[in-house]
């Protein structure tokens, strides 16, 4: 047992040390990615030939790029919540998410939001509707969420 538990402990230690000095090593903290840019950042996801395989995190200058070309907007946050405050012409995600259908194709970009920081509503959500059930394509997660579009000045109602 105590031999065990030394070869455990020294396989740890050689592990971690051994990913450190790698140039490729797994990072020990999980980050997020979040694209920033403009309008060309913005032409190019938006771009018929972009194959995405997972939501993708949007900065707000995007979001925006986004918001006046007309994307859908899907507020993952509650009932009471999205009544208090939203993205002006934005959506309250339906407890079905295919119920989104209604207001957008698969094939057509959506971006998800929440109360941003460390809300995962609407990362829950874009994972959902780019899953197997739903199969959107185009699924965007705006990370800064209502706080930070309300902070720029943009639309709310």
């Amino acid at each position: 047992m105590g031999q065990s538990a030394i070869i455990l402990a020294v396989s740890f230690v050689f592990s971690f040390g051994f990913n450190m000095v790698r140039d490729d090593g797994l990072p020990l903290i999980a980050t997020k990615q979040i694209i920033e840019g403009g309008q060309s950042t913005a032409d190019s996801l938006l771009a018929e030939t972009t194959l995405l395989f997972q939501p993708v995190m949007i900065d707000l200058a995007i979001a925006k790029s986004f918001y006046d070309r007309g994307v859908l907007f899907i507020d993952a946050r509650d009932d009471k919540e999205f009544r208090e405050g939203h993205i002006a012409g934005s959506k309250l995600a339906p407890a079905n998410p295919g119920e989104i259908l209604r207001w957008a194709t698969e094939d057509d970009p959506v971006v998800t939001y929440c109360s941003g920081g460390e809300c995962d509503l609407s990362m829950n959500l874009a994972n959902e509707l780019m899953g197997e059930d739903w199969g959107f394509a185009r699924v965007f997660v705006f990370d800064g969420g209502l706080p930070q579009w309300i902070e720029a000045g943009y639309p709310v109602e």
